[in-house]
């Protein structure tokens, strides 16, 4: 496997089909004497089968509106601001 070092580390991408071919294949032959990927294997595609049945439900409208409220008076963390180096632009700060 050219990608992937350590081929158990290519389990979650073989389920997904996310490999080029010529490492789905070699990936292929690491499975067939490999029980430890074999059963991971079959717990992602469990796992994938299930989110692709699952179906995006839009909240309660009375809950929509408790969850904006309580985001529009939490208090946000503010983030570090770094110095610019000497070879970029210094950038304006806007506050919106």
């Amino acid at each position: 496997m050219s990608a992937v070092e350590d081929p158990h580390e290519a389990v979650g991408a073989y389920v997904l089909h996310a490999l080029p071919p010529e490492e789905a294949a070699a990936f292929s032959q690491h499975l067939a004497g490999c029980d430890a990927c074999t059963r991971e294997a079959a717990d992602l595609d469990a796992a994938v089968a299930c989110l692709a049945d699952a179906e995006a439900v839009a909240p309660p409208e009375a809950l929509r509106r408790r969850v904006l409220q309580q985001i529009a008076t939490t208090a946000q963390e503010q983030l570090l601001r770094r110095a610019p180096s000497r070879h970029e632009e210094p950038r304006l700060d806007l506050e919106v």
